[in-house]
């Protein structure tokens, strides 16, 4: 029997690529500076020295009582928002301004509704800012910040106008 020829692959075989390891370690050397790039320009910014906050504020001091005037609430509005199956949400958003020369480390609202002869039907306090629940940062001189207070059940005897918050608890730094 003559020798049986073998026919001519279809492809011709790569040598193993070569240098592999080089590619690879600059790959993951440029994935550590840009993750070490990322973490750095995402830390927090510097923070003027603050107070440990308590969980409930003191009632206003003279101190407070004589910053008040510093401190203002503008675009105040009310929203309401329902559920699909039927609850209601009323939302007061505002903002709230120091004006003074001092930090605002924490800051108590009491947000009352009135009733048409102008009586209390709806007392809630929050803290906007410092609070323990929704933790912030300080309030520098000079900056606003947005809030919004979340309301489930107003009475129906409310008469519809925007309530009135006020300041009852306040932290300076």
């Amino acid at each position: 029997m003559p020798d049986r020829v073998e026919p001519p692959p279809l492809h011709e075989e790569l040598e193993p690529p070569r240098g592999w390891r080089l590619p690879l370690l600059v790959a993951g050397v440029l994935g550590l500076a840009v993750l070490a790039g990322i973490l750095w320009l995402g830390r927090p910014e510097s923070q003027p020295s603050t107070l440990p906050v308590p969980a409930s504020l003191p009632p206003l001091d003279s101190e407070a009582q004589a910053y008040l005037d510093q401190i203002a609430f503008s675009e105040l509005e009310l929203s309401r928002w329902e559920n699909l199956i039927g609850q209601e949400i009323t939302y007061l958003d505002g903002s709230i301004t120091n004006h003074g020369a001092r930090v605002v480390v924490a800051l108590e609202l009491t947000i009352e509704f009135h009733d048409t002869l102008e009586r209390v039907v709806l007392r809630e306090t929050f803290q906007p800012i410092g609070g323990a629940r929704v933790p912030s940062r300080p309030l520098t001189p000079g900056q606003a910040r947005r809030f919004r207070a979340g309301f489930e059940h107003i009475p129906p005897d409310w008469n519809r106008r925007l309530p009135r918050p006020r300041i009852t608890g306040l932290l300076l730094d």
